[in-house]
């Protein structure tokens, strides 16, 4: 059955008239049970609780109002409401959140902040430290260009956990501080925000290339790590760039060469690396980025690229390593044109750092090739004016054979047996020492040469001087280092039959034996067998690096058995053994063949290496194929002497702490417990 509302609320009237306050609220309750959208009724009685005292049913009336006009757009008539509902209960959460809503969308913050804090000091006071936070949170969302409001709101988060929302927040305080051209507070809430996230790569790299761009590398470098960056060759670049900038060349440079590894289209970007240490003053480091190209041009046997990446360097800065790498690069690809050149510099930059023996010696070699170029002899005196040398005349250099003796058919000439000394019987005896062959009278051309007294003291018979007599000393003249000038030709007549005239042999007292005697120096056919030697070890080399330069392109080709035998070949050489070893160990390893791996990789360990870089990779790939073929006492000692030569070295030090751990557990008899 229907109320009758009139009647109702006089009923309610009448009843409020006679002091009878839970008549009249009860009438009133009939009828907002009856017309629940009767919101006059409702209102009053709100009112009603509110003089009997109850304000928890008085502000639930208030509310009910509030939030049907909030949600209907009257936010004015809505405000009014809740804040009567504030009046009776001032701690009221919703009311107060609702309030601070009404307020940002009529777009009066500070009014809105005003009621966040209030509702977040009356949660914090009862000991709701999470509703206290979530305030902080909201604060920080009211106001797009209020930085800090978001600082303090993402750090509140971040101490409830909530980490995404701390990440949020903090890169929106960042994009507000850099609209604010606050640079410095934007770059420490992306990296407050990138220490959070470690997982998002995008953002640590993001930071990382903003803290190296302002100087800050030791913090860019905890956030990007070679781990993190794995095998993506533009983070790894990132890595390396940091490395360096912060004077840690031999993990950047490790880490360069990991990029051109995985990325050879990297290489302008060293260079330009290169190019950037070099105009902010770290010449060692920009070195060290451009060998990095050239280890991998001559690993490919390019040496063209090779030359042209150290002439592009040298163009910007005259460094006395680069340029003795070019020289090394222009012998070994036989390039004599840039050699001249590359030594001439060489020579003037070891003047200026004061090396002057050295660049004596190149200059003398340049000399010696060209005798008639001015420049060379002036750099010849700076050596001899630095190393405090009289110049007595610097002359044309003399050759270092005699051109006038046909040595080319030697290796047919048969081994002759040396003439036994002769005994004398005093120093009397010993003949005059003959006069510079300058202060000799001239030789009468019809004067017939008497050797009888070269006869042996034994025999009445003249003494053979045919080539089997005796030996030829030509130790002097091949030592080619003050050759004393001989006859001209034509200036001593031949004997009367016509016949070569042949001089006859030095006979001088033997000498007693003794320790400490270097002995007479070496004889013709040493010197010309260190020569064939040394022209053979040439030849050597050169095909070594032609097969090696094949086993490249079959490993490009996916022929990888053609490939490892090429490099077998080329393993035997001393010049490619280390990069050769270490390719075929590389390679075994990869086939699945870890025994054969180790065998190489050892063998590449044990050759001369081109960089220490180098050898602290073999060493590390060694120590990590052996691990893995379950030789871990030994992978421990390989990884222990590469932490001693190498310091912190990729993830050397977990490496040797894991194997120590499982050296540890496992007992004396191999049974593990």
């Amino acid at each position: 059955m229907a109320i009758d509302r009139e009647l109702a609320l006089k009923t309610a009237e009448r009843l409020l008239r006679q002091g009878k306050l839970d008549g009249a609220i009860g009438q009133y309750v009939r009828l907002v049970e009856e017309q629940p959208r009767d919101w006059n009724s409702i209102n009053a009685l709100g009112d009603l609780y509110a003089r009997a005292g109850n304000a928890d049913s008085a502000v639930a009336q208030y509310v009910r109002i509030a939030d049907y006009l909030f949600d209907e757009g009257f936010l004015p008539k809505a405000a009014a409401l809740y804040k009567k509902a504030l009046k009776v209960q001032s701690d009221h959460d919703h009311t107060l959140l609702r309030l601070s809503d009404i307020a940002t969308k009529q777009g009066l913050l500070a009014d809105s902040k005003l009621y966040l804090r209030q509702l977040a000091q009356q949660r914090r006071a009862r000991g709701d430290e999470r509703g206290a936070v979530e305030c902080l949170v909201r604060l920080a969302g009211i106001d797009d260009e209020d930085a800090d409001a978001k600082m303090s709101g993402a750090r509140a988060a971040q101490g409830i956990g909530d980490t995404a929302q701390a990440v949020v927040l903090l890169e929106d305080a960042a994009a507000v501080f850099e609209r604010q051209r606050r640079s410095g507070d934007a770059l420490d809430a992306l990296a407050e925000a990138a220490a959070l996230a470690p997982d998002d790569l995008a953002l640590r790299t993001r930071v990382a290339r903003a803290l190296v761009q302002a100087g800050q590398v030791e913090r860019a470098h905890e956030l990007l790590t070679v781990e993190a960056a794995g095998d993506d060759p533009d983070l790894l670049m990132l890595v390396g760039r940091m490395d360096l900038r912060a004077g840690r060349r031999t993990e950047g440079i490790s880490t360069l060469m990991r990029v051109l590894a995985i990325a050879p289209e990297q290489q302008e970007t060293i260079a330009q690396l290169a190019q950037e240490l070099l105009a902010s003053g770290q010449v060692d480091d920009a070195f060290a980025c451009v060998e990095v190209i050239v280890d991998a041009a001559l690993f490919e046997a390019a040496f063209g690229r090779a030359a042209d990446a150290l002439d592009t360097f040298l163009e910007r800065q005259r460094f006395v390593p680069a340029l003795t790498k070019l020289v090394e690069v222009c012998v070994d690809a036989g390039f004599d044109d840039r050699l001249t050149r590359a030594q001439a510099d060489l020579a003037e930059a070891y003047l200026d750092e004061g090396q002057a023996a050295e660049a004596r010696v190149i200059a003398e070699d340049l000399l010696q090739r060209a005798p008639h170029v001015e420049a060379y002899r002036q750099c010849l005196r700076r050596a001899f004016d630095q190393l405090g040398i009289a110049d007595t005349g610097i002359g044309e250099p003399e050759p270092l054979f005699d051109d006038s003796i046909d040595l080319t058919n030697l290796e047919s000439v048969d081994e002759v047996e040396p003439m036994e000394p002769i005994a004398l019987e005093s120093d009397d005896a010993l003949p005059a020492a003959p006069a510079p062959l300058d202060d000799r009278p001239p030789v009468d051309e019809e004067e017939v040469f008497d050797l009888s007294s070269f006869a042996s003291p034994e025999s009445d018979d003249p003494p053979d001087y045919s080539s089997d007599a005796f030996e030829i000393d030509l130790s002097d003249t091949v030592a080619g280092l003050h050759p004393t000038p001989g006859p001209q030709s034509g200036s001593t007549p031949g004997p009367p039959d016509g016949s070569q005239a042949v001089a006859p042999p030095r006979i001088e007292a033997a000498p007693e034996p003794s320790l400490d005697d270097p002995g007479p120096p070496p004889e013709l056919d040493t010197v010309f067998e260190r020569m064939r030697t040394k022209a053979a070890g040439a030849e050597q080399t050169t095909q070594a690096a032609a097969l090696f330069e094949r086993a490249q392109e079959h490993l490009r080709r996916g022929l990888s058995a053609e490939a490892a035998t090429d490099l077998q070949a080329a393993a035997r050489v001393p010049q490619l053994r280390f990069k050769a070893a270490a390719q075929l160990g590389r390679l075994s390893i990869s086939r699945g063949d870890l025994r054969g791996g180790v065998e190489w990789l050892e063998r590449a360990a044990e050759a001369p290496s081109p960089s220490p870089d180098e050898t602290f990779s073999v060493l590390y790939d060694l120590a990590d194929a052996l691990d893995r073929a379950g030789e871990s006492a030994r992978a421990l000692a390989v990884f222990i002497e590469l932490e001693a030569d190498a310091g912190s070295y990729r993830d050397v030090s977990d490496r040797i702490e894991s194997l120590t751990r499982a050296g540890a557990s496992t007992p004396a008899n191999g049974e593990r417990g």
